[in-house]
């Protein structure tokens, strides 16, 4: 089940689940997050037990898929590391870095500038500290 859900596969999943007993871990829903699967999350979570890591957040900041970041902020209690922010900067989805800086407390703003600086964008540099609502 762990593969169709990354796959985004929702009808094959039910199947699965109804007709084989066929269980799944908590990569199903890490990596339908990861992959922007949300509806496939939203299943998962509503109808198996064994939920998801922080690598659900981490995957689905670092690919940009903020409609599931902010699913998974209020509907799961796992959060993210670091690497959420870090991997969203990296990728530019600064979308979702604005979001995690006003919504997530685990940090990751240091190195987002450092990131930032990296790729010569000094307006990014500025910006995360004045937008991050947690001390950097």
């Amino acid at each position: 089940m762990d593969r169709p859900a990354k796959n985004g596969h929702l009808e094959i999943v039910k199947w699965l689940h109804s007709n084989m007993g066929e269980g799944c871990t908590t990569y199903a829903m890490d990596f339908a997050a990861e992959c922007g699967q949300l509806d496939v999350v939203n299943w998962l979570h509503n109808n198996r037990n064994e939920g998801c890591t922080v690598a659900a957040m981490d995957g689905t900041a670092q690919n940009g898929h903020l409609d599931v970041a902010e699913w998974l902020h209020t509907n799961r209690s796992e959060g993210c590391t670091t690497s959420a922010m870090d991997e969203a900067a990296s990728n530019r989805f600064w979308d979702v870095v604005d979001w995690l800086a006003r919504n997530r407390s685990e940090g990751g703003a240091a190195a987002t500038i450092a990131t930032c600086a990296s790729q010569g964008d000094i307006e990014r540099v500025y910006w995360v500290p004045l937008h991050w609502t947690h001390s950097v």
